[in-house]
Formats: structure tokens, sequence, C-alpha cells
């Protein structure tokens, strides 16, 4: 009994180690089976996928294809749309192109303001595009037809630029019709120039210079042909430099610099006592003396020493007859000899330029080589000599009295070239202890006062009286003769410009 259960237990304990075999196995068979299954089905994908790339391929390929005889989609030329057309067709669109072109002048009127002058249109001057096939072509050749899809959602635009071929003579003509290029509209630049002096405002001023509508006709040819040939729509006349400008502007260096010259000099007011007399030198005048070319002012030296001479002339005292009433009350006119006011013309034109070049504000006095006791046309004064030689008596004013007189001796009348001359003097100078000469004599006096040349007062110790009608048969070389002490007491009063009066009557 033992021994059947023994042998039931070991069968049983075999049946469910086969059935865990048998199990296992199937475990193991299974998953073999799943992997072969997932490869065919790998494999049918792959199929099914390269397939369809291929097909892709070849569409994408087919468009290419035909792009490379066609432009892209979105293509535009000149900023015409092109897509899907052949370098034929894109040609007889170009062609078209060429004969819309039109070129729209610009110029400007004389205020400056931007104005049309004019359009040239293709057909007005024969205008065609060169070989527009050929350029057509290059532009395909150049374009990627792979690209054809990415221009599904871009576009390109290409401005072609072709050769271009125009009459040159229609050309001419279209432009010559154009009242802005015809000679007779023109006006031309005018440069910037100083104004006439202001006798309101007393100065100069840059008048600007002027625009003008003057055009370089030939220019305007050149710069229109180079527009047409380069395909342009406008050109603007002014900024390509066709209009004539003016050569000088109110910005000139050297106009500027003018006028403020000229506007310092007008500037200048020189106001003169001249011989007691006033004299205004401004703008109103020194216009007048200013020559210019706008570049280079100059002061008319000719008409400053006119307007010196002739104020000399007017006012100086010097070399005129003067009237003059002697001790007696006899009004006399006597010749003038070398004495009172006379102009330093030579510098007085010196001084008066100098201070037109600086501006000037001043008053003064001309320049004098000689001066007269006191001004106005009675320079003598009231202290003078009074030479009387028809009594042959003289006699000393100091402030209009007596101080001093006595009896001279004055030129022999009876020996030629002796008489003592007339008129009014001033002393050339004094000195003492002199040594008169002459042809025949050689004469020492203590005191020697000459006023005309070699003739003068000087006392004569040699005489023993003096007065009378002595000078009639001996009077002297022509000098005054006085007594020691009187020709003494007279050189203390007198110096160098004193008034001596000598007559006749």
């Amino acid at each position: 009994m033992e021994n059947d259960n023994k042998e039931l237990k070991e069968e049983t304990t075999k049946k469910e180690a086969d059935k865990k075999e048998t199990e296992s196995k199937e475990e193991t068979k299974q998953p073999v089976e799943e992997t072969a299954v997932q490869k065919k089905k790998s494999k049918k994908w792959i199929g099914i996928v390269a397939a369809v790339v291929a097909v892709i391929l070849l569409a994408y390929g087919g468009v290419a294809i035909y792009y490379q005889s066609h432009f892209l989609n979105h293509t535009y030329i000149n900023n015409s749309d092109c897509s899907n057309m052949t370098a034929t067709e894109v040609a007889t669109i170009m062609d078209q192109q060429s004969q819309q072109y039109s070129l729209q002048i610009l110029g400007r009127d004389e205020n400056g303001v931007q104005e049309e002058i004019g359009t040239i249109t293709a057909s007005e001057i024969g205008m065609y595009w060169v070989d527009t096939l050929n350029a057509a072509q290059e532009l395909l050749n150049r374009q990627n037809e792979f690209l054809w899809i990415e221009m599904l959602w871009s576009t390109q635009n290409h401005d072609v630029v072709q050769g271009v071929s125009y009459d040159a003579d229609k050309l001419q003509e279209q432009l010559a019709q154009m009242p802005a290029l015809q000679n007779k509209n023109m006006i031309a630049p005018e440069d910037a120039y100083i104004s006439e002096y202001s006798e309101k405002n007393k100065n100069y001023e840059i008048i600007p210079e002027t625009m003008g509508i003057e055009l370089n006709n030939n220019l305007v040819e050149e710069v229109v042909s180079t527009a047409i040939m380069q395909g342009d729509t406008t050109v603007d006349l002014e900024e390509q430099g066709c209009y004539e400008t003016a050569k000088i502007t109110a910005e000139d260096a050297a106009l500027v610099k003018a006028c403020d010259t000229m506007n310092k000099w007008v500037s200048a007011q020189i106001t003169y006592d001249w011989n007691g007399n006033k004299v205004v030198v401004d703008g109103d005048t020194i216009h007048e003396w200013i020559q210019t070319d706008n570049k280079d002012p100059q002061l008319d030296e000719e008409a400053i020493e006119e307007f010196v001479a002739e104020q000399a002339k007017e006012y100086d005292t010097y070399g005129k007859k003067r009237k003059f009433t002697t001790v007696q009350g006899i009004e006399l006119t006597l010749p003038s000899g070398a004495y009172g006011w006379k102009t330093d013309r030579e510098e007085e034109v010196k001084e008066l330029t100098a201070s037109i070049e600086k501006g000037e504000n001043i008053d003064k006095e001309p320049v004098y080589s000689s001066k007269g006791a006191q001004k106005g046309s009675d320079d003598i004064g009231n202290s003078y000599v009074e030479i009387d030689l028809t009594n042959q008596h003289l006699y000393l004013f100091q402030n209009g009295s007596i101080v001093l007189e006595t009896d001279f001796v004055s030129g022999n009348m009876s020996k030629a070239g002796c008489m003592t001359p007339p008129g009014v003097f001033g002393l050339t100078y004094k000195t003492k202890n002199a040594v008169l000469r002459g042809a025949d004599y050689e004469t020492p006096v203590n005191y020697w006062m000459p006023f005309n040349g070699n003739v003068g007062m000087h006392d004569a110790t040699w005489r023993g009286s003096f007065g009378g009608t002595i000078y009639l048969t001996s009077g002297s070389h022509g000098c005054v003769n006085l007594p020691l002490n009187m020709a003494a007491a007279i050189y203390e009063y007198v110096s160098t410009g004193f008034p001596v009066v000598c007559y006749y009557y």
C-alpha cells in the first residue's frame, strides 16, 4: 500500500514537472513567433514610405523640370507678374514695358521751387529695349528651379535694366520744345555784390546772388540721356547740376571782407577845425572816394588830394592879399609874403587817409606848414610889427596896444633891387651877433630878425640918424635898419612867425 502511494506520488510529481516544462517551452515559443510578425509589418511600412517618397521626389523633380523653362511662381520682373512664364513670354512683356516707359524731367523756378519741366516717352524718341529675349533667358538661367516650392509663399522682384536704343535726334527735338530749355525763357543768375552806399543807413550791404533759371542745354541732354539708358523714371536737373550758378555768393570770403572794409571806412568821422572853419568828413563824403570791383576796395588817392587842395584853397591865407588898416586909419590891400595859414597838403592827405582806413572818429586840425597869429581870414591878430615904409616909422603892437615905436631906414629906393618889398610876412627866425653878407658887403649886427628871405630887421650902429627921406638915396640893401636900443627891445618881443606888416601909400 505504501509502495502504491509512493509510485502514485512520484507519478504525480513527474506529471507536474512535465507540465511545467511544456508551459516553459510554450512561453519561449510565443515571443519568437511575435517578433517575426513585427518584422514583416515593418518591412511593409518601409516599402510604403519609400514608395511615397519616390512619388514625391518624382513629382518634385517633375515640377523642377518644368521650372527649368518657366519662371518660378511669384516672380516679378520690373514689377510685372511673370509667374510660370517662359523666357519668350517674358521678353514680350519686357518689350511692352519698354514702350510704356516715360521720363519725368524736374527743374525749378527762379524762386527755387521744384516744378516739372516736361516728360519724354518711349514713342517720342523711338526707344526700345535691346535683345529682351536674351535678357529674359539669362534671368531664367540664373533661377534655382528646385526652390519652386519655397516660391509658393515667397515673392521675388527683378529690376532688369536692359540695353536701350533711341533716336538721339528725336530726343533733341523733344527737349528743344520744352519752354524751360529755350533761351528766351531763361534768366541768368546774378552774382552777389556790394550795394551802393546808403545815405540813410550810412553803410554798404551785400546784395545776395540770384539763382536764375538758366540751363546748360548740352548738360541737360547728357543727363537725360543717361537717365534713359539707366531706365530712370525721373531726373532732377537741379540735383544733376544743370543750372548755371552765380560765381560769387553772399558768403564769398573776399566779398564779405571788402564790404566790411568799406563799412569801416565810411564809419569814420573826421571833424576839422580848418583855420577856424568846421569841415566834416564822414561816410557821405568818403563813399565817393571808394573805388571797388567788389573784391578789392581802394581809396581814391587823387580824390582825397583834390579834397585837401580844395579846403586849403578855401581856408588857407598864405599867399593871399589882405586888407589892413594902418595906424593912420588908412585901409590898404597888401600883397602876401611868407605869412599865414598854409596847409601841408601832402602830409594832410596821408593823415586823412590813415584816419579813414582806421575808421576813426576824431576832431583835428589839418597839418600846417605855416600858421597865422590867429585863425580866420584876418590872421594878423593884434600883436604885430607895423612898418610904414612911406613915413619910415615902425610900430610894435602887443595885444592891440602900441608898446614901441621908432624911426628906421629901409631899402634904397634909388638902387635897383634894394627896395624893401611891401606885404604881410612872418618872422622867419631871430638870432644875435649875426654877420650879414652880400655881393659887396659883409656886416656884423647884434640883432638879426629876417622876415622876407634876406630882408629883415637889424640894428645899424653905423648910422647916425634914422627916418625922414634917408632911404630914398642912402637906404639899405633892403633891410630895415634900426637904432641899437630899438632893435634890442623889438628882439625881446618877437618870435618865429610873428607878423610883420610893411607898406607904402
